[in-house]
């Protein structure tokens, strides 16, 4: 008995070529989510230490700025003078500077005001003919006048200076004066005659109308 053989055609034999695409789709599938998870922790590592690192930096700023603290900026502006308090009369020792200086019908002496308190604005000031013999003031208040809008500082120690002008009573009518004889003049706070002090001049004032003016502090010694 002899043996057939028979063949075999394509559409009979199993079909290998897809069950392999298969598999390797699979196997990609496998891989990339491979890949996602270690991308993950990688980033959950990288994340863990830089908060590690920023936490160690925050340390090491508070123990250094404890022993070294950083200076602070300084401004490059300069400080408004207005920051500066008015002096105090207390704080003021009020004397004469200088020699007296005489121009139309005028005597000009200098005020000096040395500041005995903490650094501040010389405020304007007035003057008025005083009596020692009698303790009574003579005459009103001087006229007071503003030359400079520049506000005058003065440190703790130093001196500001104020012209004081003394006109001679025989400009005016002897009605419009009564002149009266003085032997001090006293110094005051132009606002509210807080009293400075008193300085030692014999001189001749106008009881009627004010024949004496003082004008705004200067850091200059002649008062201008």
């Amino acid at each position: 008995m002899s043996h057939v053989i028979t063949a075999v055609t394509p559409d009979d034999a199993p079909d290998l070529s897809a069950g392999s695409h298969e598999h390797r789709e699979a196997e990609q599938m496998l891989i990339e989510e491979a890949r996602r998870r270690q991308r993950r922790r990688q980033r959950v590592i990288a994340a863990a230490l830089s908060t590690i690192v920023a936490a160690a930096g925050v340390a090491w700023a508070v123990a250094g700025g404890a022993s070294n603290p950083r200076p602070r900026p300084i401004s490059g502006q300069p400080v408004s003078l207005t920051a500066f308090p008015i002096c105090l009369a207390s704080h003021l020792h009020v004397s004469l500077s200088g020699q007296p200086q005489g121009a139309a019908g005028t005597d000009y002496f200098t005020l000096k005001l040395l500041n005995n308190g903490p650094e501040c604005t010389v405020a304007p000031v007035t003057a008025r003919g005083f009596n020692t013999s009698t303790s009574g003031y003579e005459g009103p208040w001087s006229n007071v006048f503003i030359t400079s809008q520049t506000k005058t500082v003065v440190a703790s120690g130093r001196a500001a200076y104020v012209p004081l002008g003394i006109g001679d009573t025989a400009n005016w009518p002897g009605s419009m004066c009564r002149a009266a004889n003085v032997n001090a003049i006293r110094v005051a706070l132009a606002g509210n005659h807080s009293l400075i002090g008193a300085v030692a001049l014999r001189t001749a004032v106008c009881t009627v109308t004010k024949s004496m003016h003082t004008q705004s502090a200067s850091l200059n010694p002649s008062g201008l």
